[in-house]
């Protein structure tokens, strides 16, 4: 998060503005819809591999409300924080441009399947955050972010997601968090 405050704030010019600028010579025509669809397709991954057998971490009750409160924390930070900064996007758009929701989304599903299948699935992490950088690159391609932008939100999305673990309860359905290495796929 704090390089894409410090890329937004401090160096404008040297990076921000330039990035922007290399993107337009190099793909001044390029459009793309997958950064719409991708910063959600960790989602039905971490449900899926359940519905295949491949068990996660939590219950499917107390997963789903780790989900909901990473997403409302993600969704109501970024949406403030778009009001109070009120940037400018790169296509002259809208002025919502500063964090990246599209990448903080990525990056909170990818830190919501890590966290679920990163034991017993050691590759997940990988796959995951290759999405979710993938996404925030599509952001700035489709010229709707700058890099700053999508740091931040990067940040954002994975402190969501990863706050919601670190207060959760486990109030409700069976806590999986045993053992996992014991526990047949």
């Amino acid at each position: 998060m704090s390089s894409g405050l410090v890329t937004t704030l401090f160096f404008k010019d040297q990076i921000k503005y330039r990035i922007a600028d290399q993107r337009g010579k190099h793909f001044g025509n390029f459009r793309t819809r997958l950064d719409d669809y991708l910063e959600y397709a960790p989602l039905p991954i971490a449900y899926g591999l359940d519905v295949f057998g491949v068990k996660s971490k939590n219950d499917f009750l107390n997963k789903t409300v780790i989900l909901i409160k990473g997403e409302i924390l993600f969704y109501a930070s970024t949406n403030l924080l778009k009001e109070v900064s009120s940037e400018l996007r790169p296509d002259g758009s809208d002025y919502r441009s500063f964090p990246s929701g599209h990448t903080a989304q990525a990056f909170a599903t990818a830190t919501f399947l890590s966290e679920e299948y990163k034991d017993r699935l050691p590759w997940i992490p990988y796959a995951a955050y290759t999405m979710a950088s993938t996404t925030g690159l599509l952001r700035i391609a489709n010229n709707k972010h700058y890099i700053g932008d999508v740091l931040f939100g990067a940040g954002l999305g994975l402190l969501s997601m990863k706050t919601a673990y670190w207060t959760h309860r486990y109030k409700w359905g069976k806590n999986r968090k045993t053992n996992l290495s014991t526990v047949p796929y």
